[in-house]
């Protein structure tokens, strides 16, 4: 008798808990569930409809026009393919690998490779974005979540990563299906 779906669920996720027992929880949450993470961001942002979005740009908050399938970075305004890893990451606001801020949504967006990686996260810029976007209660709550302690099981990081992936998958085919 054939499997149900829920069943086949079941037994990969159960497949992919024994695969993580392989790993140390910083190495699988590193190299499994951040990678499926930060592009889940890209792609979900890059699959909203085309329209213009705030990004400082000089210093300054300014409307930045993007495609469906690009991502603005929001502390230079430069627009790249949502996929394209050598133009464009997921930039964390606060950065640390601490468990309690690395997957949350509110504390991510799509960067270039320049402002995140060479200038740092380019701070004040991300700061003056998120103040504007996000509101000063977001950055106070993410600034108080950063002191605690969080720590995740090997079968909770094997659930983000399959919530994760499915929600890329769901990202990539509304942007198939947009103009």
């Amino acid at each position: 008798m054939p499997l149900t779906p829920e069943e086949k669920a079941a037994r990969k996720r159960e497949r992919m808990i024994e695969k993580a027992r392989e790993f140390q929880l910083g190495t699988y949450s590193r190299k499994f569930v951040a990678n499926v993470f930060q592009r889940m961001i890209r792609a979900e942002y890059a699959a909203l409809p085309a329209c213009h979005d705030s990004a400082v740009v000089d210093g300054e908050m300014a409307i930045v026009y993007r495609k469906v399938g690009q991502v603005v970075c929001v502390t230079c305004g430069k627009v790249c393919r949502w996929d394209d890893s050598k133009q464009v990451n997921t930039g964390h606001f606060l950065a640390g690998r601490s468990f309690s801020i690395l997957y949350e949504e509110d504390n991510v967006m799509p960067q270039c490779v320049r402002c995140n990686l060479h200038l740092s996260g380019n701070q004040n810029a991300y700061r003056m974005w998120m103040l504007f976007v996000r509101g000063p209660d977001a950055v106070e709550r993410l600034e108080r979540l950063k002191q605690q302690s969080v720590s995740f099981s090997r079968s909770e990081l094997v659930d983000m990563r399959i919530e994760f992936t499915k929600r890329l998958r769901a990202a990539e085919e509304r942007m198939k299906g947009s103009p």
